[in-house]
């Protein structure tokens, strides 16, 4: 899926996912054999058919998730150093590739860094927010906010030296239109801070 694009599909058992931008999804056409296998590199939502006699299992870099029916949130995109599942409903458990162990319940998120597992309570409707085309977000800093709006619209963003993008955090909601430049004057605001737009690229100045 490149970037800047989103689509849904339905898997041969009824499975359906929700894929945001720059996702690789690899699947067969038909499962076959004791488990239904997914491979995931970037960020999907997904919501199992149910069949607790066929185990389904995603796969990414790091982690392995296995679950029998239920929905979360996977985000594991390459040139993230984290990768984080947010749980819906149902059960699932998680894999490391240090072999470390981990049930989520629903309304539960976890990271994965560097083989480290932190799990927590969230809100997770601000984690799946993006396939309606929302960005929620409560005091996430600028940076990660800039980096999901990039993704999502296939641009770039160079920040100036004096705006320190990491210690800048905003909370509110951006809905993600077909006109970047509106998204981006709500991001100024947001962030008090001034954009100018070379084609893919965008810059980031101090107000």
């Amino acid at each position: 899926m490149p970037f800047g694009k989103r689509t849904d599909i339905t898997l041969s058992d009824g499975t359906h996912i929700w894929l945001n931008s720059g996702t690789q999804l690899d699947f067969p056409t038909v499962f076959t054999g004791k488990t239904r296998e997914i491979h995931v590199y970037g960020e999907i939502f997904i919501d199992v058919a149910h069949n607790s006699k066929i185990p389904f299992i995603v796969r990414s870099k790091e982690i392995e998730i296995e679950v029998y029916g239920t929905s979360f949130n996977v985000s594991a995109y390459n040139d993230d150093n984290k990768k984080t599942v947010v749980l819906i409903d149902g059960k699932i458990t998680i894999k490391t590739e240090g072999n470390d162990k981990i049930d989520l319940f629903p309304n539960e998120k976890i990271d994965i860094e560097e083989h480290k597992l932190l799990k927590e309570k969230v809100d997770v409707s601000e984690y799946i927010s993006w396939t309606k085309g929302v960005l929620e977000f409560e005091q996430t800093p600028m940076s990660e906010i800039l980096k999901k709006i990039g993704r999502y619209y296939n641009v770039r963003f160079d920040g100036s030296p004096d705006i320190a993008l990491n210690e800048k955090s905003c909370s509110g909601k951006l809905f993600l239109s077909n006109n970047l430049d509106s998204v981006l004057t709500s991001v100024s605001v947001l962030s008090s801070t001034i954009y100018k737009r070379e084609n893919n690229k965008i810059h980031i100045i101090k107000k």
